[in-house]
């Protein structure tokens, strides 16, 4: 769910970011408004740099995070935050060992 707001947080900073360099290049870059908006743009830039970088670690964590594991009691598969397990109706805890 993290994931997918950071992605549709993303998406709307890229959107932000075209229109305010469209405008950009539509003044006249000598006008103050139009070096205020450079600064924005500037702000936006790394606002995605922080986002990139949240995802990267986002990416990393679910890597990390084994989604099957196997029952202590029969040995099968079963999935990592099971509390019983399919095979042989063991209740396991959901956490990990």
């Amino acid at each position: 769910m993290v994931e997918k707001k950071v992605l549709a947080a993303n998406e709307r900073l890229s959107v932000a970011q075209a229109q305010l360099d469209a405008a950009i290049q539509a003044h006249d870059a000598s006008r103050p408004d139009v070096e205020a908006m450079k600064g924005v743009s500037d702000k936006l830039r790394e606002a995605r740099v922080c986002i990139d970088q949240i995802q990267q670690h986002i990416e990393a964590t679910a890597e990390a995070v084994p989604s099957m594991r196997g029952c202590p009691a029969c040995g099968k598969s079963i999935r990592a935050q099971a509390t019983l397990c399919g095979h042989c109706w063991t209740k396991v805890d959901p956490r990990p060992a």
